[in-house]
């Protein structure tokens, strides 16, 4: 017959083994409970800082400033007229007329700049400006100038959207479309590499370290030149090879670059300057509601997940009781928002940029400017020169 003592001391043995599994399991439970917790606030907190990022992008191609005009500033000196538009933020959902703050994007030294098309307009204005740094700009400032054609048109379309909308689903869209815009900028850099071969066809032919460049065509009657010109087509032609491996970067950089800049610009709320970090904040200020609902119903699904149905279900009795406010705590009470009037128009402001239509170029392709030259010259040029010779003879 067993001994009873040595069974009950198994007995009490298994009964701490699992004492301490269960007392393990709990606290494993309780640490994977908060670790999801601290990264559901983390994921959230990034993607509407993200979503406030997408918010000011649409006020900004509302407020049609982005450098979409390769005529205007600050590719060239003249700088575009562009209408004051009162911007929509922060829009009241069951008000009748609806509310909102109000916002603008002013047109001055700070936003009109830009700090790479800067360098290029100066260096193209430089006395001793040179045809191949020209080409290579004439490039880069395509690709910049479609990037922000393309994000500013793709913003203002964002804008009619409901704010709500924007800020949880922005976050999706735009990388989807940049991530278009980023495809077709490896095709645009590949037209644009011939596109522009006109420039080693001109020469500055200035001398005067006052002025600005001269450029004039280079023709078959200039046969050294000419052919130094066609030398370098099929040079460029060859190299383009080199191109394709290394095509990624442009478009890389350039769309990184217009992405990046639009975050810069500064508007102006409640009379006074602000950015689009003061944006982010201002969402979860007056989208709180918003941002607790989503916090509350990932937190309650992780409570299920993690620690079982009792604690899940006690999540939700807590949140209910914070809703209707017994338990004290302001999570989900609007924030009465300030300077509010009735909203205004969603449409884009206008932009003109008047140009001196006679100093305006008639763009042709490659092969016209292996012909025939730039600006009015070229064997047609030459000939009718020719021909005035003869008759004066």
């Amino acid at each position: 017959m067993p001994d009873t003592k040595d069974t009950s001391a198994i007995d009490n043995k298994n009964k701490e083994l699992n004492s301490k599994s269960k007392s393990k399991g709990l606290a494993s439970n309780i640490g994977s409970f908060l670790t999801t917790v601290i990264s559901i606030i983390i994921v959230i907190l990034v993607y509407f800082s993200f979503g406030g990022l997408v918010l000011y992008g649409c006020k900004l191609g509302q407020s049609n400033i982005l450098p979409t005009d390769a005529k205007c500033y600050p590719y060239d000196d003249l700088k575009p007229e562009i209408q004051p538009a009162k911007l929509n933020i922060f829009t009241t959902l069951f008000e009748d007329p609806q509310m909102s703050m109000k916002m603008t994007f002013p047109y001055d030294d700070y936003n009109s700049a830009n700090k790479i098309l800067d360098i290029f307009r100066k260096y193209k204005e430089e006395p001793k400006s040179n045809f191949m740094a020209n080409y290579f700009i004439s490039i880069i400032e395509s690709m910049i100038n479609f990037n922000y054609s393309s994000l500013n048109f793709i913003l203002n379309l964002l804008n009619g959207l409901p704010e709500l909308f924007v800020i949880l689903f922005g976050p999706i869209i735009l990388p989807f479309f940049a991530t278009i815009i980023f495809l077709f900028d490896h095709l645009y850099v590949i037209y644009l590499w011939f596109a522009n071969m006109g420039w080693f066809f001109k020469q500055n032919t200035n001398s005067d370290l006052n002025h600005k460049p001269v450029w004039e065509s280079v023709t078959f009657f200039q046969p050294i030149d000419y052919g130094c010109a066609v030398a370098i087509v099929i040079l460029f032609l060859m190299l383009f090879w080199g191109l394709l491996a290394t095509l990624p970067v442009l478009p890389f950089t350039t769309m990184s670059w217009c992405l990046l800049s639009c975050m810069s610009y500064k508007s102006q709320m409640n009379g006074r300057s602000i950015t689009a970090l003061t944006i982010i904040q201002d969402v979860f200020k007056y989208h709180k509601i918003l941002f607790m609902t989503i916090f509350s119903f990932f937190i309650i699904i992780s409570a299920f997940s993690s620690l079982g149905t009792i604690p899940g279900v006690f999540s939700i009795i807590v949140v209910i009781l914070i809703y209707f406010g017994i338990i004290s705590i302001d999570a989900f009470k609007s924030i009465n928002q300030e300077n509010m009037s009735p909203v205004t128009s969603y449409d884009q402001a206008k932009k003109v940029c008047g140009f001196n239509k006679g100093n305006a170029k008639k763009e042709h392709g490659l092969l016209y400017n292996l012909i025939f030259g730039q600006n009015g010259g070229g064997i047609a040029k030459e000939l009718k020169h020719i021909g005035r010779k003869i008759n004066r003879t």
